[in-house]
């Protein structure tokens, strides 16, 4: 089966989608990726680095009149929102793809994603929940928030190219083409809110059912973890399959703030190992171009 995984990144992302390149490699050694660059210093760095299993694709390949004037209209962020279903189906027209599964690059995988379509092999379309359990939350803030957010979370998403996922994938570019706001809104928060209508108008879309899949810093909370074998499972036994580093600002190679988790004293033992990798990561790019410069502002520089 010709099954394609894909991303897009700029190059203020590209430390953490390093990581995510290597940690998906490691657990599916046949696994490629299509990476969408977003400037010409994400392109340049990975055509440097020259991965394998990361094929690359620039921006430029995709744009249009009309996603140029997007391109104006809108931030950084919204542009990329609004490229992700048309970098979706840009693959199935050119890579003659059977399914399409579209990871944000701040995942980091811990075991192979294919169970979770095996799994769920008759599904068209798998999207997964986004339900926030943060326990120092009160009930009231938390409705609050999903009603903003949407119940779902759009940094792991798998398409079949049969008719009901095509359907859903025109719609959903069709949506984003028409407004992807970088602010919080019922039902229209970037790319994500439009998630919420899918299982409502199209067929055979269905909520991700296998359990460790997209666990972030809204939900993290809802399970305990523990590392036996050189695994880490969660509270039932079911494996960590890929956790979703949001929120990571890299600030230098000693220096990570999780704007999400600030005053929170419960994270995940792994996020230190994780912080390991991306300083190695960091170390193989200074390596290759030492004045390559992916780090961001401290949170409180931005004012």
């Amino acid at each position: 089966m010709n099954s394609i995984y894909c991303t897009v990144l700029s190059s203020g992302r590209l430390y953490q989608a390093i990581a995510f390149f290597l940690s998906l490699k490691q657990v599916e050694d046949d696994a490629v990726i299509k990476t969408l660059c977003m400037d010409d210093a994400a392109f340049d760095l990975l055509h440097q680095m020259n991965f394998p299993h990361v094929d690359l694709v620039h921006v430029r390949e995709l744009e249009t009149p009309e996603l140029l004037e997007k391109k104006e209209e809108r931030d950084a962020s919204e542009y990329c929102w609004t490229l992700k279903p048309i970098w979706i189906e840009w693959l199935f027209e050119q890579e003659q793809a059977e399914s399409v599964t579209y990871l944000d690059a701040d995942l980091f995988f811990y075991e192979s994603p294919q169970v979770i379509f095996q799994h769920q092999p008759n599904a068209s379309v798998l999207i997964s929940r986004g339900d926030i359990v943060i326990p120092s939350f009160d009930a009231e803030e938390v409705k609050m928030l999903q009603k903003l957010l949407g119940r779902y979370n759009s940094g792991f998403l798998h398409f079949k190219g049969d008719e009901a996922g095509r359907k859903c994938l025109s719609w959903w570019k069709e949506e984003c083409l028409k407004e992807c706001k970088n602010a919080p809104g019922e039902g229209k928060f970037g790319d994500q809110g439009y998630l919420d209508h899918m299982p409502r108008l199209f067929d055979k879309v269905e909520d991700i059912e296998t359990k460790g899949v997209n666990i972030g810093h809204w939900n993290y909370g809802q399970h305990s973890y523990r590392e036996e074998n050189g695994r880490i499972l969660l509270e039932d036994g079911h494996p960590l399959i890929c956790y979703h580093y949001s929120g990571f600002r890299i600030v230098s190679k000693d220096e990570m703030q999780q704007i999400h988790e600030k005053g929170r004293n419960d994270l995940p033992f792994f996020q230190e190992a994780y912080r390991q990798v991306l300083r190695h990561v960091i170390e193989s790019v200074e390596q290759v171009d030492p004045l390559f410069n992916g780090y961001a502002k401290r949170e409180e520089d931005d004012a």
